[in-house]
């Protein structure tokens, strides 16, 4: 060991045991008062150790006290926006505007297992897997030739313990070996996943998705257990054909208009289209639905009379190329009255009309045509890649990103059970930080179960969320991959666009301000109870008053 080495240690050990006995000169324990502190002033390093340990995890297990819950329906900020400069609001249609209940991912689940089994010719005996609504969450990869469903963080690297074959979770030791020895997947292979050309691995980002994820998952399996032997890649594209088919056969838009009440809230949008109208706010839509499923969801979402709160309705758009540099025409299109088409006018569209609906076009007509200005639109989208990306870096409008998942995973947050156990972790991990140095046998030992027991609270947090691949948000202590797509594609984020209702028109949104590890002093601002000098204090607040 050099003797610059030797001297940085030594002043660490002296600041840990100085910093700690600062506060504890003057503890006692009394029979009437619970004291957070303990005596050290002769003691070998492990007992120092356990010591701090101990202090520290009762404070936080015994009187730790949730003090700030977010608001679930809150809508937060990766940038900096002023809503009082937006003045033309935009917004997706199917789980932006129209928020469907959970009901609605089982019947397109059934449905295109239906399909599977009498288009594709896929086993009978699949109709009876059932959906289950819990088993994965938004933002996963599908490796589609090793059949694998897995959670990358946003670095690319694969969460372990979050892969899973058909309904069973692959051990650590097989997904290494699988990868050969490394988790990190290439630059190349990750940026073709959100396209729909990937050769080798796709994204599956939006709530539509997740039937798709669930059929996935429950044909390996069948085939798994039953040693049919498969093309991966069939069932892959399979499986995609027949959730596709659920869309673009009617199935769908006859399923919802016939229950329309089981899949969306009556007159739910109101509120939000006063509230925006009354501040003077341009409407419009662009949406890849079809004008009678749109048209049906909107009347009862909004009333007879949708087509008026919107300056520019565009159905069958066809994102995300209509956000693609081109120069395709709008053609508008008319209800025939006599039957359930439309009738197409090819004549060329000079101006928008309010009350007209438009199909096709492309981003570059629909600036022209409405002399917007970039940064004063504001866009919703439920899909960041087919909604936000294109928009935001080609033209400047600002985006907004609408992820229903959103309210569940905040009041999970602002649980009791998550509190302790997030607090306790990265306590745990600034007590492994600063007693590493102690390098005895009987510390270092410490040190190893210190270090299984934050695997241990690793688990248990993401488990907290979803059992199998935890929080849409985070792998461990890094993003998802997801959660760095989105903090790259929108500015805001919220469960609903409802939720806009909350603020002023004017309101402005600022972000959180990230620190970097150097940024110590920055960050000492957002410190909590789990952090070095806060926690110091924590404890020396716990001292009885006439002990001070």
């Amino acid at each position: 060991m050099s003797p610059g080495v030797a001297r940085h240690l030594a002043r660490q050990i002296l600041a840990n045991k100085c910093i700690l006995r600062q506060v504890c000169n003057a503890a006692v324990h009394t029979s009437s008062i619970k004291s957070y502190l303990t005596d050290t002033g002769n003691c070998s390093n492990a007992e120092f150790m356990k010591t701090r340990y101990n202090d520290l995890r009762d404070l936080i297990y015994e009187d730790h006290e949730q003090v700030h819950n977010v608001d679930p329906r809150g809508v937060f900020a990766i940038n900096q926006i002023n809503l009082g400069e937006v003045g033309v609001y935009g917004f997706d249609y199917d789980y932006t505007l129209a928020q469907y209940s959970d009901s609605m991912q089982e019947f397109i689940y059934t449905q295109s297992t239906k399909v599977l089994v009498e288009k594709h010719n896929f086993p009978k005996d699949l109709l009876n897997l059932s959906f289950l609504p819990d088993f994965c969450i938004r933002g996963l990869h599908y490796d589609i030739q090793r059949s694998l469903l897995m959670k990358v963080d946003i670095c690319n690297v694969i969460q372990l313990g979050t892969v899973y074959r058909g309904m069973e979770m692959v051990p650590d030791e097989e997904v290494m070996w699988l990868f050969n020895g490394t988790r990190h997947i290439p630059k190349h292979i990750i940026e073709q996943s959100y396209v729909s050309t990937g050769e080798s691995l796709r994204q599956l980002m939006d709530i539509f998705s997740m039937p798709e994820m669930m059929l996935l998952a429950n044909v390996v399996e069948y085939f798994r257990h039953r040693n049919i032997v498969y093309d991966p890649r069939i069932l892959f594209e399979s499986v995609q054909d027949s959730v596709r088919s659920v869309h673009v056969s009617g199935l769908l838009y006859d399923e919802v208009a016939s229950n329309i009440d089981k899949y969306l809230d009556k007159g739910s949008l109101t509120p939000l289209i006063n509230f925006l109208l009354a501040g003077g706010k341009k409407l419009f839509l662009i949406t890849n639905s079809g004008y009678h499923f749109v048209n049906c969801g909107l009347r009862h979402l909004i009333g007879p009379d949708w087509k008026d709160v919107f300056d520019v309705v565009i159905v069958q758009a066809k994102k995300p190329r209509f956000f693609h540099k081109g120069s395709r025409p709008f053609k508008c299109v008319t209800p025939d009255n006599s039957s359930s088409n439309l009738v197409v006018s090819w004549e060329r569209v000079n101006e928008f009309k309010k009350g007209e609906v438009y199909c096709e076009g492309c981003i570059d007509e629909l600036m022209q045509l409405s002399k917007w200005v970039g940064n004063e639109v504001l866009y919703f989208g439920d899909q960041i890649y087919a909604d936000l990306s294109d928009p935001t870096y080609s033209y400047g409008w600002r985006t907004g990103a609408v992820i229903p998942e959103l309210e569940e995973e905040i009041s999970v947050m602002n649980s009791r059970v998550f509190g302790h156990s997030v607090i306790w972790l990265q306590t745990l991990e600034r007590l492994l930080e600063r007693m590493q140095i102690y390098r005895d046998a009987e510390s270092q030992q410490l040190v190893r179960e210190w270090l299984n027991e934050r695997n241990e609270l690793k688990t248990k947090v993401k488990e907290i969320f979803n059992p199998r691949f935890g929080s849409v948000f985070r792998s461990h202590l890094s993003s998802s991959y997801f959660a760095g797509r989105l903090c790259r594609m929108a500015d805001v984020y919220t469960s609903s666009v409802n939720n806009l209702t909350q603020y002023y028109p004017n309101h402005f949104f600022f972000p959180t301000r990230g620190t970097l590890p150097h940024e110590h002093v920055v960050s000492l601002a957002y410190q909590h109870d789990g952090y070095d000098h806060a926690i110091e204090k924590a404890l020396s607040d716990k001292r009885p008053n006439n002990l001070k």
